[in-house]
């Protein structure tokens, strides 16, 4: 599918959604845990602010070509959002454990059928993966990640 789009505009504007869904829940935060989540959030919204000006004072509209299959792209974003909320109920490491091998399933389902050999083939890659996330946000960064049921 290929469609005219000023990108800039577009750009611009999912940015400052994605901003404002992302400003307001942060009532459990404390007041240090929250500097860089802000600082972040406010960079976002000043480069989607310049998008958009830019986007009315330079409008180019451009070609947008969308290959794949948009019913995997309705799942990717409906799982992504699944898995954000599921973080708050099972925890960081078994939601993220079920939704990371969920996704690399149905992803390589798209060429044929899984062997069951093969999903046993992925556990250590989605192991080192999920640990090197976990340890970069708990011990470098030092993120409490939620522990949903663990707690």
């Amino acid at each position: 599918m290929t469609l005219r789009l000023n990108t800039d505009l577009a750009s611009g504007l999912f940015g400052l959604l994605f901003a404002a869904l992302l400003w307001f829940p942060r009532e459990g935060m404390g007041r240090l845990s929250i500097i860089f989540p802000r600082a972040i959030l406010v960079i976002t919204v000043v480069i989607s602010l310049a998008l958009i000006i830019k986007a009315f004072t330079k409008p180019a509209a451009r070609e947008v070509h969308i290959e794949g299959s948009m019913r995997r792209l309705a799942v990717m974003v409906v799982v992504l959002f699944a898995w954000w909320y599921a973080i708050g109920l099972l925890g960081f490491l078994l939601a993220t454990v079920i939704v990371f091998f969920g996704l690399v399933w149905y992803l390589a389902r798209i060429e044929g059928p899984v062997p069951a050999r093969r999903l046993a083939q992925w556990v250590p890659i989605v192991a080192v993966l999920i640990g090197v996330f976990y340890l970069a946000f708990t011990q470098v960064l030092n993120v409490r990640l939620p522990s949903g049921i663990w707690s």
